[in-house]
């Protein structure tokens, strides 16, 4: 899934190993603002957190890219996986929560 600042997201999802099934468009505006108050409060600094990228055998993982300024003008990059998201520092916690709740309602996928 990916979000712009100006409420265009895009979520693709591999439907098999050649093909890709997508959903696009603008967000409601509560999901809308529910994203833009997390990412008001990330702060990168504290995401290189050791043990975060160890997964579990049947673990799903996560990567999120935070882009800030026009074009790719400072990128922040952190992974982690379902069995520690537990560890996740609470910024990234509730931003973790608010993107999980828009692949549900506006993706159609599941967590």
């Amino acid at each position: 899934m990916s979000l712009s600042s100006n409420n265009h997201f895009k979520c693709t999802q591999r439907t098999s190993p050649q093909s890709r099934k997508g959903v696009e468009g603008g967000l409601p505006s509560s999901q809308f603002k529910l994203i833009s108050d997390a990412v008001a409060q990330l702060d990168p600094r504290g995401w290189n957190k050791p043990g975060l990228n160890v997964s579990a055998a049947d673990a799903f993982g996560y990567k999120f890219e935070y882009k800030v300024g026009a074009g790719d003008d400072q990128v922040f990059t952190v992974e982690w996986y379902d069995n520690t998201a537990d560890q996740l520092p609470d910024d990234l916690k509730k931003m973790s929560d608010a993107l999980l709740q828009t692949l549900k309602t506006s993706c159609g996928g599941t967590s």
